[in-house]
């Protein structure tokens, strides 16, 4: 395809785009959209979330987005011509900073072309402003890159573009396992327009201010927990609080959860600094939980069991038999990566990407030499079918077998808590303590 025609649509394209969803997807227990912006009312726009997990942010809202975007990387990783190739293909243009050589800045004339092009065909375009991943939930000062990429490209786009900025939270409940929950939040865009007479009478002067918009309006949307010493405590306190109070696998449960979270975390943050004695009540029982219960989800111990979850295991467990199959065949290709990536790579951030790359190519490799096994073995109609039942089983297979881990490590918190009523009534504390602190705004 190449980078002249980014922005198209093409069928390979679209192919590996739900191959890839399709894997992405089965990565995350569960997978949340809040404010996802409406394609007919959408202005020209560049997304900038938030980068804690390395490739799976740039994922998250790509599947998020439920459309084709076009994404800026450093320029050193197109130098060898197929690697270049297969980024363009991916919707990746290069971007090329003042450490890759003075001379090479002018390169960047043709990707504010490319970009004005995108953007006047409505095809979104991500910038990470974070510049690197950090695997916390915390903000980070704010590369100017995004802010320079904007402005050129309003410019070269003769100030017709009108172009947004939508600052974009992408959270993890976890960044290293099967289990985890994944939400992307899009915020409310702001133009540009405001901030581009400034840039023509002081550049440096128009890039602070809109870096620090983008900085402000990232915060408020974020989880973003500013304590270092007491992070795990604030994390711990501000889940399990939310977890108790909405319940619900449901789009708009998760949007309550999120947000619930989001304000805690930010009373936290301030009363840190405004009242210690306070802070010091609520990170107090929440490290010690924390100590306790190792690493039990927080999403387990902010719940207390239901009916409901000995009806869920044993449905998975009359569901499990139609899993068996696709556990035998594809089984040990979900849990070889794992091993493999987690001796290899010690960035706990980078381990679910190199997963899901090595996911990505095995099970493409995989289902390709079935598909011809059974078509030169079976009738057309009964090899599709056959096809077809083999994908379904190993998708049952996952999930499953997931599920059931799941509800192991429920029972594993009910025993403990009935083993040491300790347990619930420091969470229980816990719990009062956020009410009250909510409570007092």
């Amino acid at each position: 395809m190449g980078k002249k025609k980014i922005e198209k649509y093409t069928v390979p394209y679209w192919i590996t785009y739900h191959i890839v969803k399709t894997i992405h997807n089965l990565i995350y227990r569960e997978f949340y959209v809040i404010n996802r912006p409406q394609k007919q009312q959408e202005k020209p726009s560049i997304i900038t979330p938030n980068h804690q997990n390395a490739l799976m942010d740039a994922m998250a809202v790509l599947f998020a987005k439920k459309e084709p975007l076009v994404f800026l990387a450093r320029s050193d990783i197109f130098k060898q011509k197929i690697i270049a190739a297969i980024l363009y293909f991916l919707k990746i243009l290069p971007v090329y900073r003042i450490r890759d050589g003075f001379d090479s800045l002018k390169n960047n004339q043709e990707t504010f072309d490319h970009t004005v092009r995108i953007l006047a065909n409505k095809r979104g375009l991500v910038i990470l402003p974070e510049g690197n991943h950090y695997g916390a939930k915390r903000l980070r000062t704010l590369k100017k890159g995004f802010a320079r990429i904007a402005f050129m490209t309003e410019i070269n786009g003769k100030e017709q573009i009108d172009l947004q900025i939508v600052p974009t939270a992408v959270d993890y409940t976890a960044y290293d396992t099967f289990f985890s929950r994944l939400t992307v939040v899009f915020g409310e865009p702001f133009p540009l327009k405001p901030y581009l007479s400034d840039y023509k009478e002081n550049p440096q002067k128009a890039l602070n201010n809109i870096t620090q918009h983008l900085s402000k309006a990232l915060q408020s949307h974020i989880i973003h927990i500013q304590s270092v010493e007491h992070y795990d405590a604030c994390l711990l306190a501000s889940a399990v609080y939310a977890e108790n109070k909405y319940r619900g696998n449901s789009n708009e449960a998760q949007k309550n959860r999120f947000y619930c979270q989001r304000t805690i975390t930010q009373s936290l943050n301030k009363i840190e600094q405004t009242n210690p004695e306070q802070f010091k009540e609520i990170v107090e029982p929440a490290n010690l939980l924390h100590e306790k219960v190792g690493s039990l989800p927080h999403e387990i111990i902010g719940k207390k069991p239901t009916v409901w979850s000995v009806a869920g295991f044993l449905f998975t467990l009359i569901l499990l038999p139609l899993a068996l199959p696709g556990t035998i065949i594809f089984g040990a290709f979900w849990y070889w990566p794992v091993i493999f990536v987690n001796k290899k790579i010690k960035d706990v951030q980078f381990r679910t990407s190199f997963r899901c790359v090595l996911y990505i190519v095995q099970f493409f490799l995989l289902l390709l030499g079935i598909f011809i096994y059974l078509v030169a073995s079976h009738p057309p109609k009964a090899a599709i079918i056959l096809f077809l039942l083999t994908i379904l089983s190993g998708i049952l297979s996952i999930k499953a077998w997931r599920l059931i881990y799941w509800y192991f490590l429920k029972a594993k918190w009910y025993i403990a808590s009935v083993k040491r009523p300790e347990l619930r009534k420091m969470r229980n504390k816990l719990i009062d303590k956020i009410n009250s602190l909510l409570n007092n705004k």
